[in-house]
């Protein structure tokens, strides 16, 4: 099973976003995330996991399911999800 900092880091590179680029990004868009270069740090290195409302936040950002990003799934959207989105 992959683990969520592996996850979160892989998502960032994906976007070929640096932390600064993604921490700028994100909290642009959503003010109350709160996300500093340094948490992204200790996720991405496993030091700590972040909140479950952190956790929202990047779920939102990557449109990914919580599962996919906890490493529960490798099906990053959910396929009621993209119904629902229809």
């Amino acid at each position: 099973m992959v683990g969520i900092g592996k996850r979160i880091k892989m998502l960032r590179e994906e976007k070929e976003l640096s932390l600064n680029m993604f921490v700028t990004d994100i909290n642009t868009k959503y003010p109350d995330a709160k996300i500093d270069k340094s948490l992204i740090s200790r996720w991405e290195n496993e030091v700590n996991e972040p909140s479950l409302e952190k956790a929202k936040y990047l779920s939102l950002y990557y449109d990914v399911s919580l599962d996919y990003l906890i490493g529960l799934t490798d099906v990053r959207t959910p396929s009621r999800l993209l119904a629902l989105r229809k």
